[in-house]
Protein backbone atom coordinates (compact mmCIF):
# COMPACT_ATOMS: atom_id res chain seq x y z
CA UNK A 1 0.00 0.00 0.00
CA UNK A 2 1.28 2.94 -0.98
CA UNK A 3 1.37 6.40 1.36
CA UNK A 4 -0.21 9.40 0.37
CA UNK A 5 2.59 11.24 -0.34
CA UNK A 6 4.25 8.84 -2.97
CA UNK A 7 0.67 8.91 -4.74
CA UNK A 8 1.04 12.72 -5.12
CA UNK A 9 4.33 12.06 -6.16
CA UNK A 10 3.49 10.41 -8.45
CA UNK A 11 0.76 13.04 -9.82
CA UNK A 12 3.57 15.52 -9.44
CA UNK A 13 5.59 13.10 -11.91
CA UNK A 14 2.85 12.89 -14.37
CA UNK A 15 1.79 16.49 -14.22
CA UNK A 16 5.75 17.15 -14.92
CA UNK A 17 5.90 14.85 -18.09
CA UNK A 18 2.33 16.32 -19.32
CA UNK A 19 4.35 19.71 -19.57
CA UNK A 20 7.14 18.54 -20.67
CA UNK A 21 5.08 17.02 -23.81
CA UNK A 22 3.20 20.20 -24.04
CA UNK A 23 6.12 22.08 -24.31
CA UNK A 24 8.01 19.74 -26.72
CA UNK A 25 5.15 19.53 -29.48
CA UNK A 26 4.92 23.51 -28.95
CA UNK A 27 8.32 23.50 -30.12
CA UNK A 28 7.90 21.36 -33.27
CA UNK A 29 8.49 22.98 -35.93
CA UNK A 30 5.31 22.14 -38.03
CA UNK A 31 2.81 24.93 -40.14
CA UNK A 32 0.18 24.84 -37.38
CA UNK A 33 2.78 26.35 -34.71
CA UNK A 34 3.90 29.21 -36.98
CA UNK A 35 2.55 32.59 -36.27
CA UNK A 36 2.20 32.79 -40.14
CA UNK A 37 0.48 29.69 -41.50
CA UNK A 38 -3.06 29.99 -42.22
CA UNK A 39 -5.34 27.16 -43.42
CA UNK A 40 -7.28 28.07 -45.69
CA UNK A 41 -10.62 25.73 -47.23
CA UNK A 42 -10.71 24.74 -50.80
CA UNK A 43 -12.19 22.59 -52.86
CA UNK A 44 -10.22 20.06 -53.97
CA UNK A 45 -12.21 18.05 -55.95
CA UNK A 46 -11.69 17.95 -59.91
CA UNK A 47 -15.13 16.10 -61.00
CA UNK A 48 -18.72 16.39 -59.24
CA UNK A 49 -20.46 13.20 -60.25
CA UNK A 50 -18.71 13.15 -63.94
CA UNK A 51 -18.71 16.89 -64.73
CA UNK A 52 -15.74 19.02 -64.20
CA UNK A 53 -15.98 20.67 -60.75
CA UNK A 54 -16.09 24.84 -61.93
CA UNK A 55 -14.84 25.39 -58.31
CA UNK A 56 -12.28 23.44 -58.48
CA UNK A 57 -9.30 25.14 -56.18
CA UNK A 58 -11.19 28.07 -55.26
CA UNK A 59 -12.06 29.49 -51.43
CA UNK A 60 -15.21 26.64 -50.58
CA UNK A 61 -17.21 26.49 -47.01
CA UNK A 62 -18.42 23.15 -48.02
CA UNK A 63 -16.29 20.12 -49.22
CA UNK A 64 -13.38 22.15 -48.35
CA UNK A 65 -9.55 20.58 -47.51
CA UNK A 66 -7.74 23.08 -45.49
CA UNK A 67 -4.14 23.71 -47.31
CA UNK A 68 -1.56 25.94 -45.57
CA UNK A 69 -0.43 28.63 -46.58
CA UNK A 70 2.51 31.14 -45.77
CA UNK A 71 0.97 34.51 -44.89
CA UNK A 72 4.72 36.27 -44.01
CA UNK A 73 4.37 39.83 -46.27
CA UNK A 74 0.39 39.02 -47.24
CA UNK A 75 -0.07 42.22 -46.08
CA UNK A 76 1.76 43.65 -49.18
CA UNK A 77 0.41 41.93 -52.16
CA UNK A 78 3.30 43.00 -54.43
CA UNK A 79 5.90 41.20 -51.39
CA UNK A 80 3.73 38.03 -50.79
CA UNK A 81 4.56 35.57 -52.90
CA UNK A 82 1.80 33.07 -52.25
CA UNK A 83 3.75 30.33 -50.68
CA UNK A 84 2.55 27.01 -49.69
CA UNK A 85 3.06 25.61 -46.58
CA UNK A 86 1.35 22.40 -45.96
CA UNK A 87 4.26 19.40 -44.69
CA UNK A 88 6.08 19.55 -42.01
CA UNK A 89 9.60 20.00 -43.71
CA UNK A 90 8.44 23.39 -45.24
CA UNK A 91 8.32 24.47 -41.73
CA UNK A 92 11.47 22.61 -40.75
CA UNK A 93 13.07 24.32 -44.06
CA UNK A 94 11.88 28.29 -42.87
CA UNK A 95 13.53 31.27 -41.80
CA UNK A 96 11.17 33.04 -41.20
CA UNK A 97 9.61 30.44 -38.39
CA UNK A 98 8.39 32.02 -35.33
CA UNK A 99 6.17 30.54 -32.84
CA UNK A 100 2.62 31.19 -32.24
CA UNK A 101 2.64 30.36 -28.52
CA UNK A 102 4.51 32.21 -26.03
CA UNK A 103 5.63 30.42 -22.60
CA UNK A 104 2.93 32.51 -20.64
CA UNK A 105 0.50 31.03 -23.15
CA UNK A 106 0.96 27.55 -22.64
CA UNK A 107 1.86 27.62 -18.82
CA UNK A 108 -2.14 29.33 -18.72
CA UNK A 109 -3.39 26.58 -20.76
CA UNK A 110 -1.57 24.08 -18.78
CA UNK A 111 -3.04 25.25 -15.21
CA UNK A 112 -6.23 25.62 -16.79
CA UNK A 113 -6.42 22.44 -18.09
CA UNK A 114 -5.51 20.53 -15.15
CA UNK A 115 -7.96 22.00 -13.72
CA UNK A 116 -10.88 20.72 -15.52
CA UNK A 117 -11.85 17.47 -14.83
CA UNK A 118 -13.10 16.29 -17.66
CA UNK A 119 -9.79 17.07 -19.25
CA UNK A 120 -8.00 15.50 -17.09
CA UNK A 121 -10.44 12.37 -17.11
CA UNK A 122 -9.74 12.57 -21.36
CA UNK A 123 -6.36 12.82 -21.62
CA UNK A 124 -4.62 11.87 -17.69
CA UNK A 125 -6.59 9.25 -16.97
CA UNK A 126 -4.16 7.97 -14.73
CA UNK A 127 -3.92 11.20 -12.75
CA UNK A 128 -7.56 11.06 -12.30
CA UNK A 129 -7.36 7.61 -10.77
CA UNK A 130 -4.88 8.82 -8.54
CA UNK A 131 -7.14 11.53 -7.22
CA UNK A 132 -10.05 9.55 -7.12
CA UNK A 133 -8.35 6.98 -4.89
CA UNK A 134 -7.17 9.51 -2.60
CA UNK A 135 -10.68 10.77 -2.46
CA UNK A 136 -9.38 14.12 -3.51
CA UNK A 137 -10.10 17.10 -5.85
CA UNK A 138 -7.33 19.33 -5.18
CA UNK A 139 -4.36 18.94 -8.08
CA UNK A 140 -1.04 19.20 -6.27
CA UNK A 141 1.43 21.72 -7.49
CA UNK A 142 3.82 20.79 -9.96
CA UNK A 143 7.17 20.13 -8.23
CA UNK A 144 9.34 23.08 -6.98
CA UNK A 145 12.62 22.37 -9.26
CA UNK A 146 9.91 21.89 -12.85
CA UNK A 147 8.25 25.25 -12.34
CA UNK A 148 11.74 26.53 -11.33
CA UNK A 149 13.20 24.73 -14.88
CA UNK A 150 10.22 26.42 -16.70
CA UNK A 151 10.47 29.84 -15.47
CA UNK A 152 14.19 29.94 -16.75
CA UNK A 153 13.40 28.04 -19.66
CA UNK A 154 13.38 29.97 -22.99
CA UNK A 155 10.60 28.68 -26.09
CA UNK A 156 12.27 28.75 -29.22
CA UNK A 157 11.18 26.13 -31.94
CA UNK A 158 13.03 22.96 -32.88
CA UNK A 159 16.89 23.52 -35.24
CA UNK A 160 16.13 24.38 -38.87
CA UNK A 161 16.87 21.07 -41.28
CA UNK A 162 18.62 22.22 -43.67
CA UNK A 163 19.88 19.70 -46.50
CA UNK A 164 23.74 18.50 -46.79
CA UNK A 165 24.86 19.37 -50.46
CA UNK A 166 27.36 16.69 -51.69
Amino acid sequence: MRTENEVQDRIRFLLSKELDHQVATLCSRVPQNCQYNHRQPLDIRKEIEGEPNINYNRIAETNAVPIGLCMLGASDPLQWNGTICEDPIDAQRCLQFDLVTTKEVLIENFNNQIKDFDWVIQFLPEVYGLLWALGSEAMPKLPWWKRFWFRLMRIRPDPLSIPLLK
